[in-house]
């Protein structure tokens, strides 16, 4: 990322990745909840709000929904790596149908 001139692009995925490690500190007091990405996902898709210690506000959702639309994708810690990577919008389906396979 260019930190002199980012794009908004750039931005929002910064303030996505940012976002949703938050919501894993506030909710679960865990920088990275194991399976946050898909949890999120669900929740941002129609599926149940209830997360942690309480329920993630719509506001909050549509925040997320509107980065993932900026910037075209979204974050995920895969299975035994150490580090979260962005993937784009067409490889986030792509995995998320093979787990529900």
């Amino acid at each position: 990322m260019s930190y002199e001139h980012p794009s908004y692009e750039e931005l929002a995925k910064d303030t996505l990745l940012r976002m949703m490690r938050d919501m894993s500190e506030d909710y679960w007091c865990a920088g990275w909840l194991r399976d946050l990405e898909f949890t999120l996902w669900a929740a941002l898709t129609g599926g149940s709000r209830k997360f942690g210690l309480g329920e993630i506000e719509e506001r909050d959702l549509a925040r997320m929904k509107r980065l993932h639309e900026l910037c075209g994708g979204w974050w995920t810690l895969p299975q035994g790596e150490e580090l979260v990577r962005f993937v784009t919008t067409e490889e986030w389906l792509t995995i998320v149908s093979k787990r529900a396979a």
